[in-house]
């Protein structure tokens, strides 16, 4: 609803400079429901903060007669009891009467009424304050005289000699008055004779008076608050409804007429916070705001049933007006919520495009992408005059520069991408860490990146486990310094000597035949046997070898004995090893395994390594079985770095990342997250060690810029590591949050190289729109920034001057139809990447519209194919 706050009055109104307050007086000339005749002045509090449609009365005195005019004035004395300033009344018996706001609102009634005025005789319809010089009223009645008050002292008023006119600038009864909102000595009053006339308070006289020629009555006159030399008078006569703004530099015809009213216009208020909006009421129940640029109507208060006779713009609040009306009504209106009106078509709907100068602002900042801060401020005058235009800045802003000198440290070390200076980074980074896991995570980073086959032994040192470093000729040298520590020397083992007393030397030249052939024959009749036992070989024998135990030792449980027994002099070598394993006597087993062949020998190995308890057996069967996915699965997890240096042994290809994952999800279950990130930067899983790495984001000590910075740098250290191209979507959105805030430091080039890390299959829509955006700034950057070719930067100054122009014609409306309606075509096919229908559309304009459109349609053309070339880049 346009209408916000109202109360049922027949009064005319003034509101309080400073806002907040409204006076009404009886209007002169009208009665009420009761046909009252009594008059009052009353004050409204204004509160638009109150959603009661009704203004509370604050204040009320009663008026010895009722009003034709009211003002209100700011306080032109020293004093402070009149800080709200003064109302002054003109009443119908030539007098004027002037309270003190502040003391009706404290209903100090003896103090409300502070002066009373007699000079003119008749009604009194021309009064106001000065607005430069608020203690100066001037008035104006019947009589034609216009008095200037002086109201520094409201109880004791002064006045200067009146101004009357003589011979052309004569006037009659005094319709209305106005200062000069620029000038402060000068006035201008209109009368009903038609004569209007400009006084110069300096001269006592006046400077300009003018007749209408076509009118012979001038109801109102209004000075425009911005041009000091130009004022606008309506009549209330029904044959000249129409309003005429007047140059004082130049009198014989009016500049422009606003024609829209039928009947006459009785009151009139020029827009103080914009000169191009003006309100008129007439005769016709119309109240009109035109546009006195065009002379179009921009907007139209709703119709009651009786017209409006009284017409304020709220001084505080631009777009809001107050209009009194012929049926008991004060309304308080926005312009904004009022029908919208277009001239040219005479009917209602949208407006005109041009903003009311009380929404645009003299200076303003927007960020915009790419860390760049736009700026605009009124352009400085030469002549030291207001500024009639404005000037575009744009700025580099960094808010981050810590980010900044970090990533770009960052950036030069990985540039080239060797691995010498990735791990050189990886070690400083561990050196300059103050935490523990950091520290272990930027040393375990630095062993991926060791040359090809070594980062796994680097990965068993860096673990705590030192390798074995004989290799088969230092084991060759280790057993013959043994054997020389024996004595034993290189000759085959059947010239060895087995006795090692001081004979040995004699015995060790004989070849053996001399000693027999110096042996003596036997004697004929020497037996070759003992009379009684044995022959002379079993006696030699036993005289020869040393003695031996009388018999075998006996087993304490003879029946396994015998059962194993049995079953190996039959060939029954499997029982044999059987009984052996229940009975839990594991040596035997496996020495008897071998004579049942190679599967015996496995089979026996395998339950015994089954049954055995001890932890390195463990991991024996493991090793002999390949199978390490259940010793990584069974292994305690206090022995991580046991089990992943095993792996980091035996384990083959893929095999090894699958394990290392397996591990690190055990660990995650456990809580040790350290382990697990290590686990998972051994395996080259990016997405777990991130999201591991992630839960550090919302830590307290440092800033959530700083750590995703630490974050980053170990992120992109991994991938280049481990050569990864895939991610999952929680690391693409990390990278593309990381790239839009190193965009919003300037840094374009390093976001977009982060994001190509990313690959091009399958981006998010996010994804893509950042890319393209900062593919477009960059392309933007190099062809319009310091650096430009001179060329391409004059290029861009000639289209961004003539798209400037296209701007201005659009947010003025000066641009016809049909040009609009293709315009907003265009534009729908190019936020649809539907180039080519933009370029035929920009042909039809070319055509068609050629005399309008051929200023800027070659800059429209080229940043038509600009942004296609960036989007197909």
């Amino acid at each position: 609803m346009a209408c916000i706050k109202g109360v049922n009055r027949s009064a005319s109104v003034a509101l309080a400079p400073d806002g907040g307050y409204m006076a009404a007086g009886t209007m002169a000339g009208a009665v009420d429901m009761s046909f009252s005749s009594t008059a009052n002045i009353e004050i409204f509090k204004v509160d638009f903060q109150s959603d009661d449609k009704d203004l509370p009365l604050v204040a009320e005195s009663p008026s010895s007669e009722r009003f034709n005019r009211l003002s209100w004035g700011r306080n032109g004395s020293s004093s402070g009891q009149f800080s709200l300033g003064l109302i002054a009344g003109g009443l119908v018996d030539g007098s004027i009467d002037l309270w003190n706001p502040l003391a009706m609102i404290r209903s100090e009634g003896e103090k409300a009424l502070v002066g009373h005025l007699s000079r003119h005789k008749g009604p009194v319809r021309g009064l106001e304050f000065n607005s430069i010089t608020p203690n100066l009223l001037a008035s104006g009645a019947e009589d034609g005289e216009i008095c200037i008050w002086d109201l520094a002292a409201p109880a004791e008023p002064s006045h200067f000699p009146p101004l009357k006119g003589s011979g052309g600038s004569a006037q009659g009864e005094i319709s209305y008055l106005s200062w000069n909102s620029k000038v402060q000595h000068i006035l201008a009053s209109t009368s009903y004779t038609g004569i209007t006339v400009v006084w110069d308070l300096k001269k006592q006289k006046p400077v300009i008076s003018f007749p209408d020629p076509v009118r012979k009555r001038c109801s109102v006159l209004q000075w425009n608050p911005d041009v000091a030399t130009q004022l606008v008078v309506a009549s209330d006569e029904d044959s000249s409804p129409t309003l005429r703004l007047w140059d004082m530099r130049n009198i014989m015809s009016p500049v422009k007429e606003f024609v829209g009213h039928t009947r006459g216009v009785i009151a009139m208020s020029w827009c103080p916070n914009d000169s191009s909006y003006l309100l008129t009421c007439a005769k016709d129940n119309r109240t009109i705001c035109w546009d006195t640029v065009t002379g179009e109507i921009v907007s139209e208060l709703p119709a009651g049933s009786n017209w409006n006779f009284d017409v304020h713009w709220y001084p505080k609040i631009p777009g809001i007006i107050s209009a009194s009306s012929f049926d008991g009504k004060i309304g308080i209106y926005n312009v904004e919520g009022c029908n919208r009106h277009v001239g040219r078509d005479n009917d209602f709907g949208a407006g005109p495009l041009r903003a009311p100068k009380w929404l645009k602002r003299p200076v303003g900042a927007s960020f915009g992408f790419g860390g760049k801060l736009v700026s605009f401020q009124s352009r400085s005058s030469p002549t030291g005059g207001p500024s009639v235009s404005s000037e575009v800045l744009v700025h580099n802003v960094v808010t981050e520069q810590t980010l900044v000198s970090r990533s770009s440290e960052f950036e030069a070390a990985i540039h080239n991408g060797e691995r010498s200076s990735l791990r050189a980074l990886c070690e400083k980074k561990s050196q300059e860490c103050e935490s523990t896991d950091d520290r272990e995570t930027w040393g375990f980073l630095r062993v991926l990146l060791e040359d090809d086959g070594t980062a796994r032994s680097k990965l068993l040192t860096h673990l705590g486990f030192s390798l074995p470093s004989e290799t088969k000729d230092s084991l060759q040298e280790d057993l013959s310094e043994q054997v020389s520590a024996l004595g034993l020397s290189d000759t085959p083992s059947d010239n060895l000597a087995f006795e090692r007393d001081d004979k040995s030397a004699v015995f060790a030249t004989d070849n053996g035949e001399d000693f027999f052939n110096n042996l003596p024959s036997p004697k004929a009749d020497m037996p070759l046997s003992l009379p009684n036992d044995g022959n002379i070989v079993e006696e030699t024998a036993k005289e020869t070898t040393p003695d031996e135990p009388d018999g075998v030792e006996e087993s304490s449980d003879s029946s396994f004995d015998d059962s194993v027994q049995r079953a190996l002099v039959v060939g029954d070598f499997k029982g044999a090893v059987s009984l052996c394993v229940t009975a839990n006597r594991i040596a035997d087993a496996l020495i008897i395994a071998p004579l049942g062949g190679d599967s015996l020998v496995e089979s026996t190995r395998d339950r015994c390594l089954k049954m055995s308890r001890s932890p390195y057996l463990k991991t024996v069967s493991a090793m002999v079985n390949k199978d390490m996915q259940s010793h990584v699965n069974t292994r305690p997890l206090k022995f991580w770095k046991e089990t992943l240096a095993l792996l980091c042994t035996f384990a083959q290809g893929e095999e090894w990342s699958e394990l290392c994952n397996s591990l690190g999800s055990r660990l995650v279950a456990d809580g040790n997250m350290l382990a697990a990130t290590l686990c998972f930067i051994c395996a080259g899983n990016i997405d777990k060690t991130v999201e591991i790495w992630s839960r550090n984001l919302a830590s307290e000590g440092k800033s959530y810029v700083d750590l995703l910075q630490d974050l980053m740098e170990k992120t992109i250290v991994l991938a280049l590591a481990s050569g990864q191209k895939q991610f999952s979507a929680s690391v693409c959105k990390l990278v593309e949050k990381y790239a839009e805030i190193l965009a919003s430091q300037g840094l374009l080039t390093t976001a977009m190289e982060y994001l190509k890390l990313l690959g091009t299959d399958e981006l998010s829509p996010e994804l893509s729109i950042l890319k393209d955006r900062i593919a477009f700034s960059t392309e933007a950057e190099a062809v319009g920034g310091a650096r430009a070719n001179p060329g391409k930067k004059r290029e861009i100054e000639d289209n961004s001057r003539k798209i400037g122009d296209l701007f201005a014609k659009l947010n003025s409306g000066d641009i016809s139809r049909n040009a609009a309606d293709k315009l907003v075509q265009l534009c729908q096919a190019l936020d649809n990447g539907d180039f080519s229908t933009a370029l035929q559309i920009q042909v039809q304009l070319t055509t068609s519209d050629w005399d309008e459109c051929g200023y800027w349609l070659s800059a429209l053309k080229r940043m038509i194919k600009t942004r296609q070339n960036v989007r197909l880049g």
